[in-house]
């Protein structure tokens, strides 16, 4: 009996013992699973974002280039090292669609005559499926090794075509997106990401386009006639200063006589030859003066009277 009680003893201190530790193993084993799946969610989330960013999608040209969008064409990158599998007769294939009908070539891609499923030239309207597919050329054409900024792929390069896969211009001012697809025979057996929303622009009528003349007040406009009448009167003042600044110098002019003829001076009167210092001639002996002389009256307002720059040497020779 004493070991039965001791035994119960025991196993009354050993029972909560017991659920204590089921307890905590159960929390452990819970814990654990929780973690296992909080793990899983995450290498999912990596490996499907690993996918997603390895999946190529279309953008324009990062070339210099001018229009890259213009009111019908787009300007493409090309799909360098887009496809990274060996398929020697594989080809790639661009689908322009509005961005209203991707869910409809998205839903249209397994058809086995998807290539010609939406003709270019009546691909667009409210009754069609709003989305063509061109050829963009053999997948060994475009390898990894020759990608470059500066090669691109004109969506509407053919105009307004008429075949059936052509590349055709797109509607005018409509919002389209962009994909390339990798086709084997008729079938697609790869694809890209749509690319984001491109606006195409829109022509507007010359009338509608604003020029700025509306704007200008009435006080602006007198403004600037009043500025414009200054500007020409200052410059008519110029050119008129400028005439009498010309025609003043013309008139102070000295007017010379170059002249090597003798004169013959009869009497002592004194002379300037080449010299501001007077010299007496006292005999009739001819002279040559080989400076320039001065013509006898170049003011005309004194005619009248000895005027104080006469030339005696010239008024004896021509009384003579």
């Amino acid at each position: 009996m004493p070991c039965v009680i001791l035994s119960a003893r025991h196993l009354q201190g050993f029972i909560p013992l017991w659920i204590l530790f089921m307890r905590n193993k159960m929390f452990s084993c819970y814990r654990m699973k929780t973690n296992v799946v909080i793990r899983l969610v995450l290498l999912l989330t990596v490996c499907t974002y690993a996918v997603k960013t390895q999946t190529a999608t279309p953008v324009l040209t990062p070339a210099d280039l001018q229009a890259k969008i213009t009111t019908n064409t787009v300007i493409l990158k090309q799909p360098h090292c887009y496809f990274n599998v060996t398929c020697p007769a594989c080809e790639l294939w661009l689908v322009p669609a509005l961005s209203s009908a991707t869910s409809t070539f998205d839903a249209d891609r397994t058809n086995i005559n998807i290539l010609s499923l939406s003709p270019y030239p009546s691909a667009f309207g409210p009754l069609f499926k709003n989305y063509f597919l061109t050829k963009v050329g053999l997948l060994s054409a475009f390898p990894c090794s020759a990608s470059s900024d500066s090669l691109y792929f004109k969506v509407g390069e053919n105009g307004n075509c008429t075949t059936i896969n052509c590349n055709g211009i797109l509607p005018t001012g409509s919002v389209d997106r962009f994909k390339y697809v990798l086709v084997n025979g008729s079938s697609i057996i790869n694809e890209t990401n749509w690319s984001d929303n491109i606006t195409l622009y829109t022509p507007q009528n010359p009338e509608s386009i604003y020029d700025g003349l509306s704007a200008r007040s009435a006080a602006m406009i007198v403004i600037t006639t009043i500025l414009s009448v200054a500007a020409g009167l200052l410059l008519l003042l110029f050119f008129i200063m400028l005439c009498l600044f010309c025609c003043r110098k013309k008139d102070s002019k000295p007017i010379t006589v170059k002249s090597s003829t003798p004169i013959t001076v009869n009497s002592s009167t004194p002379i300037t030859v080449n010299s501001p210092t007077p010299i007496t001639v006292n005999s009739s002996t001819p002279i040559t003066v080989e400076s320039s002389e001065h013509i006898p009256h170049y003011d005309t307002h004194l005619i009248n009277r000895k005027h104080p720059y006469d030339n005696h040497a010239y008024e004896l020779e021509r009384k003579k």
